[in-house]
């Protein structure tokens, strides 16, 4: 799912659900706002020339001018005051009505020196809620994993059971190469979104769309748990809605059971739902459609067990060097490429891949013209296995060049009669390990060139049978000999 349309998408599946409370915000009585901002001293680390933290005061003073009129807000800070120290928590600015100018202030001032105490940050913001009355909305702004130790999701749970009231949305700062597993896991836990960002103009529209999020979400709920082999699978999911086939809302599993099952927020309506599985050859992609009424939680297992596909490739019987695709019938996806060799360890291939219907081609490596040749379409089973085999069925054409008894180097280039393709050429030179030329083709008819190196040339017509060896001497000077 591109940015652009995460975005705009989060605004839309949250715009169902809005609430007369929610719609307050605009008259005043907004819900409190916590943010949680990194100040690590990752957060010195550049992108496109600058300074991490440097786009995030310049973004956050954007948000702060976002903000209704006396909004309560409060700021927890990390690792802006001592290095080392996971200790390193402030509550910069307790919840207060909006102070624009102090609000700004105390962003700017913060100074990335330490560690990542994202849990303790989390738990001291929850801290900062207290006597606060309705829902809040919490966002962690992290461009980095827990670095002390924690464990965020257990802490978002602990506060939702001990009846917190509030939503948690995390936006990722460039943290494309990480595993954010555990920062999906909070998010999910606590009822909200995981935003990624990766330049300024991404962090500014996943921040201005996390804060206009309502403190609450749709009651209903999307499960969607994803297993192969037996064991928790990572896939990702994404979900359109049906009237509109706009791209509302998804999320990754991973392989944990704190994110798999995924659950997905979701108001009432119908929705058509895609899941991709991660780091897998096949079939890899499902999809269906749900409805969602009220506070029900809709459940969705798919199993993504792997079947595996025996393919025995020969060549007028005996086992034969070629390339192999799988491909998915509808859209040529390839999902699947290797080399059958003539060994007996390669020779059947075998294949693991999700179950599925596939269609196998196969190309010989050493056949002339090389032509990709569709083997058949398969039906993959979970925890089965599908033989399928091909044989080619070819002649052999030797083409020798002599002259008085004697070898003559010389240029051969064979094409097919009817098309004029060429299917194989090479040089004869002196040598009676290469004169005659060999070429495996076929069955068909040749013209068959031979030329002379700087010399005449003789042009003649073969036919090549399955199974055959039909050998040619062409004297380029003066045709073919006896």
């Amino acid at each position: 799912m591109s940015r652009s349309r995460l975005l705009f998408a989060v605004i839309a599946l949250f715009s169902l659900a809005l609430s007369p409370v929610a719609l307050s915000a605009d008259q005043g009585e907004a819900a409190p706002l916590v943010l949680i901002l990194d100040a690590s001293g990752s957060m010195w680390g550049q992108i496109q020339g600058e300074n991490k933290i440097v786009i995030a005061r310049q973004v956050l003073d954007q948000v702060v001018d976002g903000l209704p009129e006396g909004a309560p807000v409060g700021v927890v800070a990390y690792g802006h005051r001592r290095e080392g120290d996971c200790d390193d928590i402030e509550t910069v600015l307790p919840v207060t009505p909006l102070d624009r100018a102090s609000l700004k202030a105390k962003i700017q001032a913060l100074n990335p020196k330490g560690k990542t105490p994202i849990t303790a940050a989390v738990q001291q913001a929850f801290s900062a809620l207290e006597g606060q009355s309705g829902g809040a909305t919490v966002i962690l702004l992290s461009d980095g994993l827990e670095t002390c130790g924690g464990d965020p999701c257990a802490a978002v749970r602990s506060a939702k059971e001990d009846g917190i009231d509030f939503v948690l949305h995390v936006v990722g700062f460039d943290v494309a190469k990480e595993d954010v597993s555990s920062l999906e896991c909070a998010a999910q836990a606590g009822g909200g979104l995981f935003l990624t960002a990766e330049n300024a103009a991404q962090l500014s529209e996943a921040l201005e769309a996390a804060v206009a999020l309502p403190a609450e979400v749709p009651a209903g709920r999307l499960s969607v748990k994803a297993i192969a082999g037996g064991e928790l699978h990572d896939v990702l999911v994404r979900v359109w809605s049906s009237d509109s086939n706009r791209e509302l809302s998804g999320g990754r599993t991973y392989g944990s059971p704190e994110t798999n099952p995924r659950l997905i927020p979701l108001a009432d309506g119908k929705y058509r739902v895609q899941v991709t599985a991660m780091a897998m050859k096949g079939a890899v992609s499902r999809e269906f459609e749900v409805t969602i009424t009220g506070d029900e939680v809709v459940e969705k297992v798919l199993d993504f067990s792997t079947g595996e596909l025996i393919l025995g490739v020969t060549n007028n019987g005996e086992p034969h060097d070629a390339v192999y695709w799988v491909k998915v019938p509808d859209d040529g996806a390839e999902v699947a490429r290797g080399r059958t060799y003539t060994g007996p360890k390669q020779n059947p291939a075998k294949i693991r891949i999700t179950s599925g219907t596939y269609e196998v081609f196969v190309q010989s490596v050493t056949i002339g013209g090389k032509d990709k040749e569709k083997v058949g379409r398969v039906t993959i089973v979970s925890k089965g296995q599908t033989q399928l085999s091909h044989n080619f069925k070819t002649g052999v054409l030797k083409v020798g060049a002599q002259r008085d008894g004697q070898l003559v180097d010389a240029v051969v280039q064979v094409s097919h009669l009817e098309t004029g393709r060429s299917v194989g050429g090479g040089r004869t030179y002196t040598s009676a390990d290469r004169n005659p030329r060999s070429f495996t083709l076929k069955p068909g008819s040749y013209n068959v060139s031979v030329q002379e190196v700087r010399g005449k040339k003789r042009t003649l017509t073969v036919e090549v049978k399955a199974g055959e060896t039909v050998e040619k001497v062409v004297d380029p000077a003066g045709g073919e000999t006896p």
